[in-house]
């Protein structure tokens, strides 16, 4: 459903002044916006395993933006793929999960923000604000999105659109703020599921998203939630935010575990892993009938998701889940708000390790290397 706060608060927002997006210049002209502010320091991909902390100048506010001192910046599952695949050399930071505090803005936008503290949806940011996705709350699917003004968090300072970013309590400081972006994807599939008080579910999978999935769902009143871990320290994280158990490794035992708590099986089971058909598969044998599937693991193309015939058996529902919006008048983000204002300080171990911006190359090689124990890795600045 379209979100009629959207349209009313944040589209406004966006336009002000005549503000578009599809106005802009690309990002590829070298000439678009090219800042003049006074030296920061950011740290950049420079090619597969590269990173180098460097100094750019300083985004500076343009019409219908803010720039954030941003305070910490969470590595992404996406920033990794990057990290691991990407030959070329970026000359802007990436980094899209993270929290600071408005110091600039540009022309059309109250100086009255200055001093809050914020965190950002990036496909706000990116949004045409034309398409019929754009104007029904739904900015992920845009199509014709845009960055003129690219600025990520692995920086001192980023540059966002006023009407993407979320103001955040006294309650929740900026490393749990930089949290906020990937509690909302999982908090999105846990709403799209339609997790409600009293069911039980499973997730699959213990990164950060399928820590996240345990998170939203007892905030959504799920009274079990069972995890599928691959790292015993990931197993003892999931339970340490509330999860009911970690299954274990025989799929038998599993099922039995599930059906002690409930008897005919799960009423969900969100997917965080990405695996294709085997976790998809073992989903449906952990399910009762009637229950559904959100898939919000990663996946590239060519995977094959499911045998299907048990999944007729059960009638079966699979919903796949990419990202974050509004649904039912409220942004993801909002609810992962309050969430992180209720539980902020149990969902906190969820970050296992801090590194300075100086030291972004070890913070990448930590993040990529699961022998180090890592869940969420954040950049403080």
């Amino acid at each position: 459903m379209g979100s009629e706060e959207f349209r009313l608060n944040r589209l406004p927002r966006l336009v002000e002044a005549g503000l578009s997006l599809a106005d802009l210049a690309p990002v590829s002209a070298p000439a678009a916006h090219a800042d003049k502010g006074p030296p920061m320091q950011a740290a950049l991909h420079r090619g597969i395993g590269q990173l180098e902390v460097t100094e750019i100048n300083r985004p500076q506010a343009l019409p219908g933006t803010v720039v954030v001192k941003v305070g910490a910046a969470g590595i992404c599952g996406t920033d990794l793929r990057a990290y691991r695949q990407d030959p070329g050399s970026h000359n802007l930071p990436h980094g899209h999960e993270f929290a600071g505090t408005i110091i600039e803005v540009g022309e059309g936008v109250s100086h009255d923000r200055i001093g809050k503290r914020v965190t950002a949806d990036l496909f706000l940011n990116a949004m045409c604000g034309k398409c019929q996705f754009c104007t029904s709350g739904y900015p992920y699917h845009c199509v014709d999105k845009a960055l003129p003004f690219r600025s990520g968090g692995f920086a001192e300072y980023a540059r966002v659109k006023d009407s993407a970013t979320f103001d955040l309590p006294d309650s929740i400081d900026d490393a749990l703020g930089a949290f906020v972006e990937p509690l909302a994807v999982s908090t999105h599939a846990v709403r799209l599921v339609g997790v409600r008080p009293g069911m039980t579910g499973v997730v699959i999978g213990a990164g950060t998203i399928g820590l996240c999935a345990v998170a939203a769902a007892l905030h959504a009143g799920a009274t079990n939630i069972f995890v599928v871990a691959k790292h015993a320290f990931q197993g003892d994280l999931a339970r340490a935010i509330g999860a009911t158990d970690v299954l274990p490794d025989d799929l038998g035992s599993t099922i039995n575990r599930i059906r002690e708590a409930a008897p005919h099986g799960a009423d969900f089971v969100i997917e965080a892993v990405g695996g294709g058909q085997a976790t998809i598969d073992q989903a449906t044998r952990f399910l009762a009938p009637r229950g559904r599937v959100g898939i919000a693991g990663a996946t590239g193309p060519g995977i094959k998701v499911v045998e299907a015939y048990p999944a007729l058996e059960k009638e079966l529902t699979f919903i796949y889940s990419a990202c974050y919006g509004y649904l039912d008048g409220k942004h993801d983000f909002e609810v992962a708000i309050e969430n992180l204002a209720l539980e902020g300080e149990r969902l906190r171990k969820l970050t296992t390790h801090e590194f300075r911006i100086a030291d972004g190359p070890l913070a990448f090689q930590t993040a990529n290397d699961k022998k180090s124990g890592s869940v969420k890795v954040q950049l403080k600045l």
